[in-house]
């Protein structure tokens, strides 16, 4: 197991509180004993297939849970005797309420019962054991638990404190990912010093030089990329630099953040090396799929694979063509460990998604926990946050916090459009919590380097609601683009945007343009989405001017570069990043290209009022300070001062954020209590049960995928076969879809005709054209005006 001396002693000091035991012969003696109940003749039976088992007599992890619960309340050690109690018992299964383990005392229990049948087989062979395990005591330990148990629980809650749910999550994350790779026979990887200078080799050396703000306005694209990133490099050289926790990366879209970032975590990765004397893995997590692909290629750019291991763990990620054929030892290995050295990030560089990343740190699934103790020591970069729904800041950047508190992490945040994380996480959380926060901004010139930028525009149109989309053509489309001009198109909801694409292909068609329209939302399945994405960086490459109806799946991290561009009202964040995809390249010809605003009055039926409100309210105030249009010079203030009046103490409830950091100071990961929020009320994406999946059969190579699922569910196929020639192929032709649409009631009507396997329906290859449109999508022509879900993961 790689642990940082670092990590191990902040949560040392805590420990001995109680004992003076190291954190190390706690984790120790967890894993010895986690498996004690093993020994027992019922589960040897069934582990080498010879002679009778009872089912319920071959369970394990009670029994040495509750022997090492003994052990150490014999030594005086009640809370750490729980600890060991409660990992043990946990460790094939998912964190739930510590309090359920009260449960196991009650009077006449069952599981008392089995306890002691099991210790009669023990017996005959206690001496063996207790040679073995280095304990002549064990005898002594093998009792079940009475009341003392429930006192311990009980004292336990008269305190609750966060730093016990890192503890426990740390100490359960090493013991649950050390019994796997263990059990798979995985050997571990052994991370490389990486060289602190590779994006040096990759692109050039930077060179700092200071520039005064009308300087920075002279510069053209790439000499502003350059300065930020010497700018950012130049904060390596503080002294205190190594005391520091938390960072902030605030940069305009398109300034090169992605590789600034690994750029600075390489340089720091190496300065940790020489005074902590430890690897830092640097973990690299991003919202969107197709981003996550776009920095895949960029970091093995920078980290080919003869210097370190970048490995991708996302869901059309491939253990098998990730881990390279590097020597004899990686050769040999097969699918199930190469499967387990990507799901428990054995690499150097991990990239991942937000929901991979959070609901580990927010979390309480077994199959997530094993990667927590990664996070112990290491460089996490987290892109893209603004797409983080405002109500769970406060929560994500309290836990952020107490990670890099207790955990030893370095956390950086990247955004164009600076969140409030960090500062709703200390007014709704930290503060009270009597600890202080303490953030640095990486670029200290941010302000000087938005203002430097004149690639964009808002102009605001919005006085009045758009009747329809023959509306917004003929009154905003038509006026306002031309045909010597590129242009992307931003609807809140799907329907609008298939809608708006027919009409605007109609409006085209009937002018004699022949600009090409494209569509792309997450109405259209995963390989078309990146086929579309292709074809508009190729027409854009060369010189077409192609139109782009989308949904907000392109506003992040996409690398598109429009010469104009509309987006329907929504948050200003979400508006500011559409407007990065517009003159990204920062043309002088083209300075302050345009984006319009314009209102189908739809922001409340995928946002809510109160940011409806206030992005209305921002854009109003935001023209009429500047003569109608809000130019990018003046993006930071509009961010700011939207986020000031959105996240204002008492304008918005942070309730559940609040309630679910609680839970994670009680040690209530997850319990059947509809009033409570435990931990795992915690969901990136919250679907609030109104989507489905769908497969969508479209071709040849989606009927071999749909076969080989069916053969992999009636265990005619391997596991490691089905993914490692289908999963990729299968995964791309799935959408997820609103359960009130008719189509969706039609599949639903039919379950042996069109479920393919429980929760997931299929759109048969003989049925595609009644449901699907291989331009716009899952059919929504029939739509009600309701709800419609933002996937945005």
């Amino acid at each position: 197991m790689a642990v940082t001396d670092k990590a191990l002693q902040s949560f040392h000091g805590h420990v001995t509180m109680q004992t003076d035991l190291p954190l190390t012969d706690v984790l120790r003696l967890v894993g010895m004993y986690h498996d004690l109940g093993k020994y027992t003749t019922h589960f040897q039976n069934y582990l080498l297939k010879t002679g009778t088992f009872d089912q319920e007599l071959k369970q394990h992890a009670k029994f040495g849970g509750f022997t090492l619960y003994q052990k150490y309340r014999l030594q005086g050690f009640d809370t750490l005797a729980l600890w060991a109690a409660y990992l043990i018992i946990h460790h094939h299964k998912s964190l739930t309420d510590i309090n359920d383990l009260k449960g196991y005392v009650v009077e006449e229990s069952k599981d008392e019962f089995i306890f002691y049948q099991q210790a009669k087989t023990i017996v005959p062979v206690l001496a063996q054991i207790s040679n073995e395990l280095n304990e002549q005591n064990l005898e002594n330990y093998i009792r079940y638990p009475d009341r003392t148990l429930i006192k311990a629980i009980r004292e336990l809650a008269k305190k609750p404190d966060i730093h016990n749910y890192f503890l426990i999550n740390y100490l359960f994350s090493l013991l649950i990912e050390s019994d796997k790779l263990d059990a798979s026979e995985t050997v571990l990887y052994t991370r490389q010093s990486l060289s602190p200078t590779l994006v040096d080799q990759r692109i050039a050396p930077v060179v700092f030089q200071p520039r005064t703000a009308d300087e920075l306005t002279r510069l053209g694209q790439n000499e502003l990329r350059n300065y930020v990133r010497g700018a950012v490099m130049q904060k390596l050289d503080r002294t205190d630099i190594l005391e520091k926790r938390l960072f902030t990366l605030t940069a305009p879209t398109g300034i090169g953040k992605t590789l600034v970032a690994l750029d600075f975590a390489l340089r720091l990765k190496a300065k940790i090396r020489e005074h902590e004397r430890h690897e830092a893995q640097i973990i690299y997590a991003l919202p969107f799929i197709n981003i996550i692909e776009q920095a895949i290629v960029e970091y093995k750019r920078v980290i080919p694979d003869k210097e370190g291991r970048v490995l991708a763990h996302y869901q059309f990620a491939d253990a098998l063509e990730q881990l390279s054929k590097k020597n004899d030892d990686e050769e040999n290995q097969g699918w199930n460990q190469k499967t387990m050295l990507l799901d428990t990030w054995q690499s150097d560089v991990v990239i991942t998604t937000f929901v991979q990343f959070l609901q580990t740190l927010i979390g309480h699934r077994n199959k997530l926990l094993k990667k927590f103790h990664h996070f112990a020591g290491a460089i996490i970069i987290l892109d893209e946050v603004q797409t983080i729904r405002l109500e769970q800041l406060p929560l994500i950047g309290a836990a952020l916090y107490y990670a890099s508190k207790f955990l030893n992490s370095r956390v950086i945040l990247m955004t164009a459009t600076k969140p409030k994380t960090f500062e709703l996480a200390n007014r709704e959380i930290i503060a009270k919590e009597g600890d202080k926060l303490d953030v640095t901004e990486l670029l200290t010139e941010h302000e000087a380097v938005f203002s430097a930028f004149q690639r964009t525009k808002i102009i605001p149109l919005i006085s009045h609601p758009v009747a329809d989309e023959a509306a917004f053509v003929d009154d905003y489309f038509a006026p306002f683009w031309s045909a010597g001009k590129s242009c992307l198109i931003v609807c809140n909801l799907v329907k609008r945007s298939v809608d708006l694409f027919t009409e605007i292909q109609t409006y085209v068609g009937n002018c004699g343009y022949l600009n090409k329209v494209y569509y792309l939302s997450t109405n259209i399945v995963p390989a078309h989405r990146l086929y579309v994405i292709d074809r508009v960086k190729l027409d854009l490459k060369y010189g077409f001017k192609p139109i782009l109806i989308a949904t907000q799946c392109v506003e992040a991290g996409v690398d598109l570069d429009f010469d104009m561009g509309f987006r329907d009202v929504g948050p200003i964040d979400s508006i500011v990043q559409v407007a990065g995809r517009i003159n990204r390249e920062n043309s002088y010809v083209r300075r302050h290209s345009p984006l319009y605003v314009v209102d189908f009055d739809d922001c409340e039926k995928i946002y809510d009022r109160t940011t409806a409100t206030q992005s209305r309210q921002a854009l109003t105030k935001g023209a009429a300070e500047n003569n109608g249009e809000i130019p990018e010079e003046k993006y930071l203030t509009l961010i700011g001062e939207y986020y000031d009046n959105l996240s204002a103490d008492g304008v918005k409830s942070f309730k559940m954020a609040r309630d679910i950091f609680g839970s994670m100071k009680r040690l209530n990961y997850d319990n059947d209590d509809k009033n409570t929020a435990p931990v795992s009320s915690f969901q990136v994406i919250d679907h609030k049960g109104f989507a489905v999946s769908v497969f969508i059969e479209l071709d040849d190579e989606a009927t071999a995928a749909k076969e080989a699922f069916k053969r992999l569910i009636r265990k005619k196929m391997s596991k490691e076969e089905f993914e490692t020639k289908h999963k990729l192929a299968f995964n791309q032709r799935i959408i997820t879809v609103p359960k009130y649409l008719n189509k969706v009631k039609e599949l639903q009507q039919d379950k042996k005709l069109n479920e393919l396997a429980e929760g997931l329906y299929i759109v048969n290859r003989n049925e595609v054209q009644d449901y699907y449109n291989e331009i716009t999508g899952f059919d929504r022509s029939k739509e009600n005006n309701q709800m419609n879900p933002v996937v945005l993961f």
